[in-house]
């Protein structure tokens, strides 16, 4: 049998600043690069193998937090079968914000399988102003199968993001059990 090759276009989004690029950077490099902000949105693909049988290539869409962009996430979350919907852990705004992301993805993508992240996870013990417990309360009033906290300096939980994203989705499609 051959081996399939499947391809997920992936959103990711959130205010400026949360660590969305540095999320992806440390994905495909393995290392915590530093990023710019990011201008309008940035293209990156990952493979994420899931068996012997299955690779899937995500295409994933960084796309920019800063207000004056928004304009054009409807038309970058047409066709999305994924969203990282992502708040910096230490900046409260962030997660306050969070409700507009998610129904502009929501309206615009095609029943998207999204993963609330809470990003800088590191920072946590010393300068966390979103609770666990909020965060826990938007993932249940938005029926947001997962929450999983992250840190791009230290890798934390970083793969296990996008590869539970591409296992979720895998099952939604029918493809895995």
């Amino acid at each position: 049998m051959s081996n399939r090759k499947i391809l997920f276009k992936v959103v990711i989004v959130g205010d400026g600043g949360v660590g969305k690029s540095t999320m992806v950077q440390r994905l495909t490099t393995g290392q915590f690069i530093p990023q710019q902000i990011t201008i309008g949105t940035d293209l990156a693909i990952q493979n994420i193998r899931i068996n012997e049988k299955t690779s899937v290539k995500l295409q994933i869409w960084d796309f920019a937090g800063e207000r004056r962009f928004r304009i054009f996430l409807p038309n970058y979350s047409r066709g999305a079968t994924g969203c990282l919907l992502c708040y910096d852990i230490t900046r409260r705004s962030s997660f306050d914000n969070l409700e507009e992301w998610y129904q502009i993805v929501n309206n615009n993508a095609d029943n998207p399988v999204f993963i609330l992240v809470g990003e800088k996870a590191d920072l946590a013990d010393i300068r966390r102003s979103v609770e666990l417990d909020h965060a826990k309360e938007f993932k249940e009033k938005y029926n947001i199968e997962y929450f999983i906290e992250t840190s791009s300096k230290s890798g934390e939980n970083n793969k296990k993001i996008f590869e539970t994203l591409t296992r979720t989705i895998l099952k939604r499609k029918g493809h895995i059990n």
